[in-house]
């Protein structure tokens, strides 16, 4: 069976509303090199019944080479069904091979929860209880308003560098404003430190925007090349939870971005499979793939990193930072090194398309 087709799902776990409806996300990725027409299909599995689960929109679709689409799944369980859980997965097949090109997407987990209850006679002798009640939490509820109308907003000035709860005191050249940190609610990306908003779920790390200069990158972003293309990820130092996450594509052990000028003190500063040689550098050793000669331990690169020939060693050992060239030591770009780690990194570029997808761009 030949592969023609990368199937992810955003979420594994899906928990439907009381009223028995919800959506599930898909990114399915042409991994050929040609255009091909592909036919979706929603699989149930157990617990699950087809007439439960709808595509959104056509179920033939035309990728381009390497294209990629978001695919929303709509559920919908009639009224009464017993809770419980049920699984169901996508199918994309080649409509010119179905059974020969298709690619089955993991399986969602989807929860079905109890209806609500229905309403019960509001006795009369509680009538005046809830007046009370209602007296009461209006009392409560003004005094909070109070205390939150003292409460800096975005915006707001914070010349002492303090702001309120959910919000953080951005320096700039004539003081400081308060900002509302990541995850807080956002109308635009004016008012998050991170400089992005996504409206409904609050400040976010726009992580895989396409950019052009790291100016349009905001907070701890940068733009960093991705194979000839240009995404916003995060700078060495910051908190990442994946490798795609960072512009050096290395999410390292402590849950930092790795720094991204390719140079090591140990091979625990290199991503697999490049191991820090004695130039202080990160390459890859013989029959990794390689773009250009630097890249390699070895020096010498002719699709895969191989033994140098001795036209191409060098007389003496180079200092670090640079690498035996064609029998001079070079000075090396470590995002250059970067780069062509990615050559050994499937992983870590699908994982970049699909944020890059999530941002409403193309791979």
């Amino acid at each position: 069976m030949s592969r023609v087709f990368d199937v992810s799902a955003v979420t594994d776990t899906l928990r439907l509303s009381p009223s028995g409806t919800g959506e599930a996300v898909f990114h399915v990725i042409n991994a050929s090199r040609a255009p091909v027409r592909a036919r979706l299909s929603v699989v149930p599995e157990a617990g699950a019944r087809r007439e439960w689960l709808f595509i959104d929109g056509e179920t033939q679709r035309d990728f381009p080479p390497t294209g990629a689409q978001r695919i929303l799944i709509r559920l919908r369980v009639p009224a009464g069904t017993p809770p419980g859980h049920f699984t169901f997965h996508l199918r994309v097949e080649d409509c010119d091979s179905p059974d020969a090109r298709f690619a089955q997407g993991p399986a969602v987990t989807v929860e079905v929860v109890s209806s609500p209850p229905a309403a019960r006679a509001f006795p009369m002798n509680w009538a005046v209880m809830a007046v009370g009640t209602f007296i009461l939490l209006g009392t409560v509820a003004s005094l909070l308003a109070a205390g939150r109308a003292r409460q800096p907003s975005p915006g707001a000035p914070c010349p002492d560098g303090h702001c309120g709860r959910g919000l953080t005191c951005a320096k700039q050249f004539d003081g400081g404003v308060c900002l509302a940190s990541q995850g807080q609610p956002c109308e635009a990306g004016s008012q998050c430190i991170t400089g992005y908003c996504e409206p409904g779920v609050g400040c976010t790390v726009p992580l895989g925007k396409d950019c052009a200069s790291p100016e349009d990158c905001p907070g701890a972003l940068t733009c960093a090349d991705v194979l000839g293309s240009s995404v916003c990820l995060l700078e060495p130092g910051e908190d990442c939870e994946h490798d795609r996450d960072c512009a050096s594509f290395f999410c390292n052990a402590e849950r930092k971005c790795n720094r991204d000028d390719g140079r090591c003190d140990s091979n625990a500063e290199c991503h697999s499979p490049t191991q820090c040689g004695a130039t202080k550098l990160c390459q890859l050793p013989d029959g990794q793939p390689c773009m250009r000669h630097e890249a390699c331990l070895s020096g010498y690169c002719s699709e895969t990193c191989q033994i140098s020939p001795e036209s191409f060693q060098c007389e003496s050992p180079c200092p670090a930072y640079t690498a035996c060239v064609s029998g001079s030591c070079t000075p090396v770009d470590g995002k250059l090194l970067n780069q062509n780690m990615l050559l050994t990194a499937p992983r870590i570029l699908k994982g970049i398309r699909e944020l890059r997808i999530q941002q409403g761009t193309q791979p």
